[in-house]
């Protein structure tokens, strides 16, 4: 296991904390209608990076499932610190999108992988 292959999903989990940290007064009105989406697609990419990296230690869909949870782990303490952050809250519905965009994101990098190895071994006539 390359330390430096862990630098993607560490470097995201980084940017996740900095945003979620800034005070709710610094944070885009205009982003308001768009939230969930948001979530769902900021932790759709970090549940890639996870189980990309998670699948070099473990099976593909052991990945996936080890994926979801740590990144349901991280979104739940996520939600829990916004508490502490001047004009933020924390919000379960917030926790639930995270889950779904890790799910998906998981899913579909396990998807891929499949039809990349599936494309890449050789055929057996």
């Amino acid at each position: 296991m390359k330390v430096r292959r862990w630098l993607p999903p560490l470097l995201w989990a980084g940017v996740i904390l900095s945003v979620t940290s800034l005070p709710g007064s610094l944070v885009p009105h205009s982003l308001t209608p768009y939230d969930k989406v948001v979530h769902g697609t900021v932790y759709g990419l970090f549940g890639v990076l996870l189980a990309r990296e998670l699948s070099q230690v473990t099976g593909r869909w052991r990945s996936v499932v080890l994926a979801i949870v740590l990144a349901v782990a991280f979104g739940a303490a996520d939600e829990w610190h916004q508490q502490f952050i001047p004009g933020r809250s924390s919000d379960v519905a917030d926790l639930r999108w995270d889950s779904i965009g890790a799910a998906v994101g998981s899913v579909l990098w396990a998807l891929w992988a499949l039809s990349r190895q599936t494309r890449i071994s050789p055929s057996n006539e």
